[in-house]
């Protein structure tokens, strides 16, 4: 392998230092596997590198792989493993990534609320306010019914969020995808 091939998987091995050392050596033994069939079938060691690209985008890929694999879950640790990978992809990630997040979770807490206190105060509880606008407070009797519906489109929106989250989240993981070699 030339100084070429060596440098490139040498700053592939660094960019993956976010992965755990086992899953970085099998990364680079891969690449350097990929590279070295190429060249005995008769392809040049360059063009062989720039069809792999940038190692950045590969070591993108592969930890985009990893974070498939591990943190598939749905629990919260796992989503937020994840949302902190796809905040480093990029700038437009940087910015929707965390929008998304903080109002599909932080709406969905809200939801929560607004229902928990339309019920509480319907029972009877005078210290929460419920007002539709400027000396328009809801009747007491009529809390759970007004905090429903306001809930709802709380939550909806927070759903919403969610959903689209999410979509950003595996349109970036199928970006990253093309970006390994083809025999994955």
């Amino acid at each position: 392998m030339s100084p070429q091939g060596k440098d490139y998987l040498a700053k592939l091995y660094e960019m993956l230092h976010q992965l755990p050392e086992e899953e970085r050596l099998d990364a680079v033994r891969e690449i350097e596997s990929h590279i070295i069939d190429g060249t005995l079938s008769g392809q040049h060691e360059a063009a062989i590198l720039a069809r792999l690209g940038d190692p950045r985008t590969l070591a993108k890929a592969y930890r985009n792989e990893y974070m498939i694999e591990h943190h598939s879950g749905r629990s919260f640790k796992d989503v937020l493993a994840m949302i902190s990978f796809y905040c480093t992809t990029g700038l437009l990630s940087v910015m929707v990534i965390p929008v998304l997040a903080v109002v599909a979770y932080g709406f969905g807490f809200c939801a929560t609320l607004i229902v928990i206190a339309g019920i509480i105060r319907t029972f009877g509880v005078t210290w929460i306010n419920m007002n539709l606008g400027p000396g328009l407070e809801v009747p007491t009797e009529w809390s759970m019914l007004y905090a429903l519906p306001i809930g709802g489109i709380v939550g909806g929106i927070a759903f919403v969020s969610w959903r689209y989250l999410r979509k950003y989240m595996d349109f970036l993981s199928r970006k990253y995808q093309l970006a390994l070699p083809k025999g994955r």
